[in-house]
């Protein structure tokens, strides 16, 4: 029996039927299932749909003809809402366990009266039951929280393929991406710090492109470079005539191409006192006059500063104004050095591999003690060194695999003085094992084999095997 039925036809003339209709109304938002119940006044079951006997396992006409009242009675609804409606004489909605099956199924009960007032008839549905509602709610949950992290790795995903190729896993610099996401998009001027070779200004483009500015220039300086006797030009730039030597035409400086983009000034502790006075007015006013030149030119920029050195004392110092490092420090990003975040080396490597492997046309891979070493050493030159060798690995690497057999003299340490390598404490012996476990490492990663090394070393090929084994591959 489905929700299709004509009603009408199963009952008498004189049966109100307004009730029955008000519950299948679609406009109660009601999901009735097709399982339906009718008995009598007195409580005597007269048809059940086939989806009820099928649902609810009853044999076919299992239980029509018998009265509603003993069906609660030997427990087989609890409660039975056909008994209760016609007790009540009311609609009611509750849950009803049908016991043999042990299931809980929501269940909405209507009294159907004549015209004279007099109950006929009890008609019960059953809506969607109760661990159906449980388990389409779980699942709503389950899709919300999937869906709002799905919706945050894609938009930062988005915003990470808008910026440069910024590779990370540790908290440290998800933390760092926090920040950049939030201030991206204000005003606020931003001081960048880290040790040199960190990705400072990996960092300023990223900001930029994620910022409302990145249909603008990004326009980048390194003021460490710069002659002090250029340095004003080359960021103000002048009129024609300014000085000796200076173009005809005159030239627009860096600070006026970056016009409704952003202006990065990296190795901002080298600009010397006079540029750090213009700079501040410039930050004050948003403006500047051309060397020579005497009307002031209106700007829009985004205003990124980095630094390796501590500003805070170049300002104790004398060596850098107070006054500026306050209106350049709004926001400070911190990158941590390499060596502090350890999680992040492996994939940036594999990035610089993949890029340097496309560049000059080879298909190499690491040898897990490759990647061990990588993830060990220290990096004083923080990415920069990392990349550095990554190519410099794809350039002169002709096996597929890079080892650490591969790595340059000033990795491996033979170029320390013999003296140097001998163990300051332990007894002879010990001191004797790790000076000629150097001795194995250095002949290996010169040789390549163990072979070779016996033969260098003058000693048995199954000896260098058993030193080789037990000084470079544990």
């Amino acid at each position: 029996m489905s929700q299709s039925t004509n009603f009408s036809e199963l009952f008498d003339d004189d049966i109100n039927l307004k009730g029955l209709f008000d519950i299948i109304n679609p406009e109660n938002n009601l999901v009735l299932a097709d399982d339906m119940m009718l008995s009598d006044a007195k409580g005597i079951i007269l048809r059940v749909s086939e989806t009820y006997e099928k649902n609810f396992g009853f044999a076919h006409d299992s239980i029509v003809g018998k009265s509603a009242f003993d069906l609660e009675e030997d427990g087989t609804f609890t409660p039975c809402i056909t008994a209760e409606v016609i007790r009540q004489r009311k609609k009611i909605t509750t849950t009803q366990t049908i016991n043999h099956t042990h299931k809980n199924v929501m269940t909405v009960g209507i009294p159907l009266f004549d015209n004279s007032g007099e109950l006929k008839y009890a008609v019960c549905f059953n809506t969607v039951s109760m661990e159906q509602i449980n388990a389409i709610q779980q699942n709503y949950r389950h899709l919300q929280d999937s869906l709002k992290q799905y919706s945050q790795e894609i938009a930062e995903l988005r915003t990470r393929a808008t910026s440069t190729s910024l590779v990370f896993k540790s908290a440290s610099m998800e933390r760092l991406w926090t920040l950049m996401q939030n201030t991206a998009n204000t005003k606020a001027n931003i001081l960048i710090t880290g040790e040199t070779g960190v990705g400072k200004s990996a960092i300023a483009k990223s900001i930029h492109a994620m910022s409302n500015r990145s249909s603008g220039p990004f326009i980048e300086v390194n003021c460490a470079v710069l002659h002090e006797n250029l340095i004003e030009s080359e960021l103000f730039g002048y009129e024609k005539g300014a000085f000796t030597g200076a173009s005809a035409s005159g030239k627009i400086g860096k600070i006026e191409l970056s016009n409704h983009g952003t202006l990065f000034l990296d190795e901002i502790g080298e600009l010397p006192p006079h540029i750090q006075s213009k700079l501040l007015q410039l930050i004050q006013e948003k403006t500047i006059e051309r060397l020579s030149g005497t009307k002031r030119i209106e700007l829009d920029f985004r205003l990124i500063v980095a630094t390796n050195r501590h500003l805070e004392e170049e300002v104790q110092r004398g060596l850098f104004r107070s006054d500026l490092f306050y209106r350049l420090n709004v926001i400070r990003i911190h990158i941590p050095p390499l060596r502090q975040r350890r999680e992040d080396i492996y994939p940036l490597a594999y990035q610089f591999l993949a890029r340097f492997c496309r560049e000059y046309g080879k298909k190499l891979s690491f040898s897990p003690r490759f990647q061990a070493f990588l993830e060990q050493y220290d990096w004083p030159g923080n990415v920069r060194q990392l990349e550095n060798l990554i190519e410099r690995m794809v350039i002169t690497v002709q096996d597929p695999i890079i080892d650490v057999v591969h790595l340059p003299v000033e990795y491996t340490g033979e170029a320390v003085p013999p003296a140097e390598l001998l163990a300051r404490t332990g007894t002879l012996a010990e001191r004797m094992d790790a000076y000629e476990g150097q001795i194995i490492r250095d002949a290996y990663r010169r040789c390549g084999t163990t072979v070779a090394v016996a033969k260098e070393l003058g000693i048995s090929q199954a000896t260098a095997a058993r030193k080789v084994a037990k000084y470079v591959t544990r």
